[in-house]
């Protein structure tokens, strides 16, 4: 009976990990490429991926001490919109009121 309820613990945490790691792999993320104005965007993203409308968040990478410990952490800077597809490589993202980017920045598709 003992090895029954190993075996039902390993194939549950077995199940969980697989979720885990297919919903990991569904986050669609894209770079900055260019700075267009104050609040819009060119974003390397597959226009499979997203579509116009799709609300996005846009991070970056705050690295300190990179020789000595290489800390990164993600930080998010704020929100946006697709607006446009641009071509099967990128769309237009509109960021809100407020929010400040530059090319490298990162945005990442919501899920709800």
């Amino acid at each position: 009976m003992k090895q029954l309820t190993n075996l039902g613990r390993s194939l549950i945490f077995s199940l969980g990990l697989l979720i885990f790691v297919a919903c990991a792999s569904a986050v669609h993320r894209g770079v900055v490429a260019m700075k267009i104005d104050d609040s819009t965007a060119h974003v390397g993203l597959n226009k499979s991926e997203v579509s116009v409308g799709d609300h996005v968040e846009l991070f970056s990478n705050q690295c300190h001490n990179i020789k000595v410990d290489g800390v990164c952490k993600k930080i998010s800077k704020g929100h946006g919109l697709v607006t446009g597809v641009i071509n099967n490589d990128y769309v237009s993202v509109k960021f809100d009121q407020g929010v400040t980017f530059k090319e490298g920045d990162f945005i990442e598709k919501h899920s709800h």
